[in-house]
C-alpha cells in the first residue's frame, strides 16, 4: 500500500451534535486507488451551553481533536444549516470585483437582519456573470472559533469552512438538471433550495423538526407560492442524513428521491447517519 497524500479529517458541526470521519488518502491496494474511512466519531452537545447556539459545539469539538493534534491531516469543517443564515443576491452591473460583490451581499443581509448582521462572515458562491448568486452568513464569531481549533502551524491544517448547503449543492449538483428542488433536512431544521438553469432561484430555511415527507411538502407549497418566479417542477432532491431508507416516492403531488454519498470503504449507510452531512464534503 502507498499512501500519496495527507489524510482528510472531515467535521460537521450543528448545535446538538459534532461527528469526525478520517478519510485515509489514496492509497494503492492490489488495485485502483481508492479513499476509505479509517476512523470515525460522533458525539452529542448540549444546544444549551453557553449564549449562542453554537457554543456547545465549538467546545466539543475543541475537546475531541485533542488527541489528534499530533497527526498530519487537512480538515474541512461543514456548518449545519442551523448556524447559517442565505440570501439571494440579484445581479447588479454597476457592482465590479469581488469586493463590491460582498458589500452588496452584507447589504441584503443588513436589510433582512439588521445591526446583528454586522457581526457575519459575509461570503458569495461563485456563478454566471448575469446570474443571481447565493450568499451565505456566518456568525464571525464562530468562525474565529473554529480556526482557533486548528493553529497554522498545527499539524492539523484547517483548509475549508463549509455551510451544508454548498457542500451538498457541489457534490449532487450534476444530478440537478432543469428546475431542481434540494431539501436539506436535519435535526431541528430543513433547508430548501431551488436552483434552475445553473442559477439560483429561492433558498429557505425553517425551524422545526421535519421527520416525514408529509412534513416536507407543506414546506414546499409554501416555497412555490412565495418563489416569485416561473413555475418549477416537483421534483425534489432530498439528504436526510439520520433516514437511511431509500426515499423514492411521490407525496402529495411531489416526487421525492433521496440522495446517496458516493461509495465510500467504511461508511455503513444503514447506521453512519451522523457522518453523511460532514461526508458531502468529500
Amino acid at each position: 500500500m502507498s499512501r500519496l497524500w495527507r489524510d482528510r479529517l472531515l467535521i460537521s458541526l450543528a448545535s446538538g451534535s459534532v461527528a469526525l470521519a478520517r478519510v485515509a488518502g489514496l492509497a494503492r491496494v492490489a488495485g485502483p486507488l481508492r479513499a476509505r474511512i479509517v476512523a470515525k466519531q460522533a458525539l452529542d452537545c448540549d444546544p444549551d451551553f453557553g449564549a449562542e447556539p453554537w457554543h456547545g459545539a465549538a467546545a466539543t469539538l475543541a475537546g475531541a481533536i485533542e488527541p489528534l493534534r499530533g497527526e498530519r491531516m487537512n480538515v474541512t469543517v461543514v456548518l449545519s444549516n442551523e448556524f447559517v443564515r442565505y440570501a439571494i443576491v440579484p445581479f447588479d452591473s454597476a457592482v465590479a470585483g469581488p469586493e463590491e460583490e460582498l458589500a452588496l451581499a452584507r447589504f441584503h443581509f443588513a436589510k433582512l437582519h439588521g445591526e446583528r448582521a454586522k457581526g457575519w462572515d459575509v461570503r458569495m458562491s461563485e456563478g454566471p456573470r448575469g446570474a443571481p448568486r447565493l450568499a451565505s452568513a456566518v456568525d464571525a464569531e464562530l468562525i474565529g472559533a473554529i480556526r482557533a481549533a486548528f493553529p497554522r502551524r498545527g499539524k492539523l491544517r484547517l483548509v475549508s469552512v463549509q455551510p451544508y448547503l454548498m457542500s451538498a449543492f457541489n457534490l449532487w449538483r450534476r444530478t440537478m438538471t432543469g428546475d431542481s428542488w434540494l431539501l436539506l433536512v436535519e435535526p431541528r431544521r430543513a433547508c430548501l433550495a431551488l436552483v434552475g438553469d445553473r442559477k439560483w432561484r429561492a433558498v429557505h430555511a425553517s425551524r422545526g423538526e421535519f421527520p416525514e415527507a408529509e412534513d416536507w411538502a407543506v414546506l414546499l407549497d409554501r416555497q412555490r407560492l412565495r418563489t416569485d418566479a416561473a413555475p418549477a417542477g416537483n421534483t425534489v432532491l432530498v439528504h436526510a442524513p439520520t433516514d437511511s431508507r431509500a426515499m423514492t416516492h411521490e407525496t402529495h403531488g411531489w416526487k421525492f428521491r433521496g440522495l446517496a454519498l458516493p461509495a465510500l470503504e467504511g461508511f455503513l449507510p444503514l447506521e453512519d447517519g451522523r457522518y453523511t452531512v460532514a461526508l458531502t464534503a468529500q
